[in-house]
């Protein structure tokens, strides 16, 4: 682990505490803001660096691995699922499941500048030791943002609340994201930390991007956003068609990983009902804490 890497926890935990202490609303504003110059830079970076000829290997690796990265959550949570869930509950749920839509606003908001960076990248050239330099700092301020707003929730309530699904979800998504980490690793995609960074997101594509950007190269910073990019995404399309393959709510939660609690929510109050809303929400709760940390130790 880097000195940068330190910087950026560091970061998150100040900002953490004084979340807790003293919080002005507003500040989850600043989040889409960085976080979009975060795509640009490093896609710029991508367009500055990944010849054309690489594109294509790109886009079928990161849909391959984004829909393998679903079936492997899903399918370990089935191979390991306990039998405690009643028999009428399930039968309720199950025909509640329908088929789920994409977030179009989600695929606008952070695949324009994605684009926009890339072209921009492949027409203008200022050296990759700016953007590296751009990407670190950008990196500080979501550190620190990320870590002021997730002080306003944290609680000891909160904590404590985290039900046996939330906790049997929690397990699948670490599961099913070392499994990912292992299929990638024996693929010669790239060495097993930067695998297992890529896998262990959950689907927070934002943040495992530009982090292996820096740590590794542009190239397989792209792999990483558009992987849980297209977990995130795939989710409404494959939850549905799986649960009605093999009924497990635990599982499906697992596959949201990071994003059961914000942008995939919605999909599992559709399709499990509130039962298990409560259940996505810690589980998401619970990684969105522990990613900024986890991640930049392991590379």
């Amino acid at each position: 682990m880097n000195s940068s890497s330190i910087f950026f926890i560091v970061l998150y935990l100040i900002f953490l505490v004084i979340g807790k202490i003293q919080y002005v609303k507003g500040v989850e504003k600043i989040v889409d803001i960085v976080v979009i110059l975060l795509i640009s830079t490093i896609s710029y970076w991508a367009g500055e660096e990944i010849t054309s000829n690489q594109i294509f290997s790109l886009l079928i690796s990161s849909l391959i691995l984004g829909i393998l990265s679903i079936i492997i959550t899903y399918f370990s949570g089935v191979a390991i699922r306990h039998f405690n869930t009643t028999k009428s509950l399930m039968k309720a749920n199950r025909e509640k499941i329908i088929i789920g839509n994409s977030n179009r606003q989600t695929i606008i908001k952070y695949m324009l500048p994605f684009v926009i960076g890339w072209i921009l990248g492949l027409l203008f050239h200022v050296g990759g030791t700016v953007i590296v330099s751009m990407i670190d700092y950008e990196l500080y301020a979501l550190a620190s943002v990320l870590g002021y707003i997730m002080g306003k929730d944290i609680s000891r309530k909160v904590i404590l609340s985290s039900s046996k699904d939330s906790l049997i979800s929690l397990f699948i998504t670490i599961l099913g994201d070392i499994i990912l980490a292992l299929v990638m690793y024996m693929l010669h995609i790239a060495n097993f930390t930067i695998s297992l960074a890529i896998a262990l997101a959950s689907g927070w594509y934002t943040y495992v991007g530009p982090l292996v950007a820096v740590s590794s190269d542009p190239y397989l910073g792209t792999l990483a956003f558009l992987v849980n990019f297209l977990r995130e995404q795939l989710t409404y399309v494959l939850v549905p068609f799986l649960l009605k393959l093999k009924f497990e709510p635990r599982s499906a939660i697992a596959v949201g990983g990071a994003t059961a609690m914000d942008t995939t929510l919605p999909l599992y109050v559709e399709v499990l009902g509130k039962e298990y809303a409560l259940s996505a929400m810690i589980t998401g709760v619970i990684l969105t804490l522990v990613i900024p940390i986890i991640l930049p130790l392991i590379i």
